[in-house]
């Protein structure tokens, strides 16, 4: 009897112990995840001035969870290092999320585990390869709190006799419209900006997934890191400086 009743201290102590290291991890990582995070803070700065905040020029566009999940619908021709290219453009964002904000704010990749993406992710990437004709290379239609169509592609109308994007090329658009899902419009100096969220790359240099990136992904999640209910984000732009 003495055995069992010890057993049984054991086993509450160890899942209080358990629960409050949950607990731990969790602050650590709302006051880690904020701006001035050090994981935050080595990627690599841009020449954004600020950063638009979608929502505040479509209500509802914003997220109430952080555990957000994206799924890849690809046309059937699509190729193996096409396919690789757009994987890797989430696997960025995933790690990059993991760590400056500590697992507080996770994108996990799910494509394959549901029979319907569109019901299985909060964000669908489609990847057509003539989409969008000569208008945009990437499209992000996102809605109440989701994000369901991503578009994106490669191939170029014949009339503008230009060869398909590369595969870097469709890994840094996807990139861009991931940060469109997730709540970040464009730079102010667009034209001018490298930032990944500007326009000016790549005829002004390689597109930079910033420091100000990431601190803008703070701030469109604040209630976040307060530990409260969701609400939407506050007037923008977000300044860079």
């Amino acid at each position: 009897m003495h055995t069992r009743k010890s057993l049984i201290a054991l086993a509450l102590i160890a899942m209080l112990l358990i629960s409050l290291a949950v607990l731990a991890n969790t602050r650590d990582a709302a006051a880690a995840g904020g701006p001035g995070n050090g994981q935050c803070n080595r990627l690599p700065s841009s020449n954004a001035e600020a950063l638009e905040i979608l929502s505040n020029y479509y209500p509802g566009y914003w997220w109430d969870h952080t555990d957000i999940t994206i799924a890849v619908q690809a046309h059937p021709n699509a190729s193996s290092e096409q396919l690789e290219a757009i994987d890797h453009s989430i696997a960025t964002w995933s790690d990059v999320l993991e760590r400056c904000f500590r697992g507080l704010i996770t994108l996990t990749n799910v494509t394959g585990t549901g029979n319907n993406p569109q019901q299985a992710a909060d964000i669908v990437v489609h990847y057509v390869p003539t989409a969008g004709g000569v208008a945009f290379g990437g499209y992000a239609v996102c809605g109440d709190h989701g994000c369901p169509n991503i578009m994106v592609r490669s191939d170029l109308p014949p009339s503008l006799n230009r060869d398909p994007y590369e595969p870097e090329y469709l890994d840094w658009v996807t990139q861009h419209e991931i940060g469109h899902a997730l709540g970040l419009g464009h730079t102010t100096n667009l034209w001018e900006s490298t930032d990944m969220m500007g326009y000016g790359w790549p005829d002004l240099g390689d597109p930079v997934l910033s420091e100000c990136d990431l601190e803008g992904i703070a701030f469109v999640f604040d209630w976040a890191f307060d530990g409260g209910e969701p609400y939407p984000p506050a007037a923008g732009p977000f300044d860079c400086s």
